[in-house]
């Protein structure tokens, strides 16, 4: 079982929302609880009897200023502490800490088999279910997208990452950076939803608005697809301020 708890409520929840459909078991925990004094993330991790423990903290978005506020100690220290519960045996920390960070020194020194993943940027592919809104349609790619989003990655391959890692394919004791690539790149990532991308300039891109065709732009952290709806019963994907507040005090 894993524990997992984070202080960006919205990007937890779309890990557990990743982790559910991957069928891996987990039980989330709310940060102000996993560090509160009574019925905090120890006792959490013995009452679930889980064997790993993970924390996300704040990253990066695509286009948007370094992560705010910076990450806990105090929920860092108590993930720490949770993994002297009898029955865990890993800790994974998803952060933007650097090398020379207190927090990954105290990682390193606690003892504690770990794995730190420092994602790229990280981006979201707009409207919710467009994936599956895609199958073998045309998407152009104005060129000025494709670069906005060149140093970014999807949330999914945060999610393959941590999928990995949990399953055991990552060595313990190392700092994984989910860094773009060639196949986070925008024309693979529509291309393995099932459409045909197309990187169109200038003109083309504006004929193609004109005639309703699907064209991408970029909207902050998200990879918006105009001209394709979301899918049918697809629920709206919550603001990260919708969020906190289903995540309760």
């Amino acid at each position: 079982m894993l524990l997992i708890t984070g202080e960006d409520p919205a990007l937890t929840e779309q890990v557990c929302d990743g982790l559910s459909q991957r069928g891996i078991a987990h039980s989330r925990v709310d940060a102000a609880h996993a560090t509160a004094e009574r019925g905090n993330l120890f006792q959490a991790a013995l009452d679930a009897r889980a064997t790993a423990i993970a924390v996300i903290e704040p990253v990066p978005w695509r286009g948007a200023t370094p992560p705010s506020p910076s990450p806990s100690a105090g929920l860092l220290a108590a993930a720490l502490s949770a993994t002297r519960a009898p029955g865990v045996t890993s800790l994974l920390v998803v952060t933007s800490r650097p090398d020379g960070d207190e927090g990954i020194r105290r990682i390193r020194r606690d003892g504690a088999p770990y794995i730190v993943l420092r994602p790229a940027p990280l981006f979201r592919l707009l409207p919710p279910g467009a994936a599956r809104a895609l199958g073998d349609r045309r998407v152009l790619i104005p060129p000025e997208v494709a670069e906005a989003f060149k140093d970014a990655i999807p949330v999914e391959a945060l999610l393959a990452a941590i999928a990995k890692a949990v399953s055991g394919e990552t060595p313990q004791g190392k700092i994984v950076d989910v860094a773009a690539s060639p196949e986070t790149s925008l024309l693979e990532v529509l291309a393995r939803a099932g459409a045909r991308p197309e990187l169109a300039r200038g003109l083309r891109s504006r004929i193609g608005r004109w005639f309703g065709q699907a064209i991408a732009r970029v909207d902050g952290a998200d990879l918006r697809i105009d001209g394709v709806a979301a899918g049918a019963g697809e629920a709206p994907q919550r603001t990260p301020a919708e969020a906190m507040a289903a995540a309760g005090p």
